[in-house]
């Protein structure tokens, strides 16, 4: 009896790390994106997207000086070419959305990624979305139009958010895709070295130098950054990801502290409803394909 109930407990007690692993993540991922928002008072957008990179992958280098250059050995340069111009992309763009929005609005939008996944998945993958999920995702595009604003006041910087989300989820799609064959170090080595050299040409055109404060800054920035992007790992390692995955919209409750302490933001009634929206569109698609990935495990079982 004992063995039946701690074996029972044992899930349960995983899924509370990975919770807690997640809330640590997503606090150090908002936290660099607080600290890009201040960075770019003094600094260009080029050249603090070079310095996430170039900080994380200075953090990365020890795992190649102990796994050796055959580890980065690749048999798909141009997907990790792909993913890593996408997601430098997609970082340089929320950076921008970030300093001209309010970190709460930006961080919304951001989480629009299910979303397109939905219309990337039809469109390009010919998968057959049913009645419910696309009445969920075209609610959810109604919440970011109504946080964009197209017909009053229209903040360029809000298209730019959205633009960000597209850009990551194409990256998302081309980082599946190396799952099937490539290790996860590996693909994360080849991400920040791209990003750093996508980078790196546009910040060498605008390249201001950093004051010691801001050095202290830059280098913070890659710190939480690669903090969150771990925590992040170990949360879906650790849990269940239909449990852990809900977690991460905590992030915006977070962005809202921020960004009402730090930056003395305070989001509107329409940027409240519009969230709103959204976060509960994104919520029930994730739900329903954990529903979908429960159904097909049961039958194959």
């Amino acid at each position: 009896m004992n063995k039946m109930v701690s074996e029972q407990a044992r899930p349960k007690a995983s899924n509370v790390v990975g919770v807690l692993w997640m809330l640590v993540a997503v606090t150090a991922l908002t936290s660099m994106f607080a600290i890009a928002k201040h960075l770019m008072n003094s600094l260009p957008v080029f050249e603090v997207a070079l310095f996430r990179f170039l900080m994380s992958l200075l953090f990365y280098l020890p795992w190649v000086f102990r796994s050796g250059l055959g580890a980065l050995k690749t048999d798909r340069p141009i997907a990790h070419l792909s993913r890593g111009c996408l997601g430098a992309t997609s970082l340089a763009a929320s950076i921008y959305a970030v300093h001209h929005m309010r970190l709460a609005d930006a961080t919304v939008l951001a989480f629009t990624i299910p979303l397109w996944s939905m219309v990337f998945a039809a469109v390009f993958l010919r998968e057959r979305i049913r009645l419910h999920r696309s009445i969920a995702t075209l609610i959810g595009f109604v919440g970011v139009v109504i946080m964009v604003k197209p017909q009053a006041s229209f903040e360029p910087a809000a298209a730019i958010a959205v633009l960000s989300a597209v850009l990551a989820t194409s990256a998302i799609t081309t980082m599946k895709s190396l799952t099937c064959t490539e290790p996860t170090e590996r693909i994360v080595f080849y991400f920040l070295f791209v990003g750093t050299f996508v980078m790196g040409v546009p910040a060498a055109l605008v390249f201001q130098a950093p004051s010691a404060t801001d050095w202290t800054w830059l280098l913070l920035l890659g710190v939480v950054g690669s903090l969150g992007q771990y925590c992040m790992t170990r949360a879906y390692t650790a849990g269940d990801m239909t449990v852990i995955a809900p977690f991460d919209y905590t992030r915006v409750i977070i962005a809202g502290l921020f960004g009402y302490f730090l930056f003395d933001e305070i989001p509107d009634a329409v940027a409240i409803l519009g969230a709103s929206v959204i976060i509960a569109s994104c919520v029930y698609i994730l739900h329903y394909e954990a529903i979908e990935r429960r159904s097909a495990i049961t039958l194959k079982a």
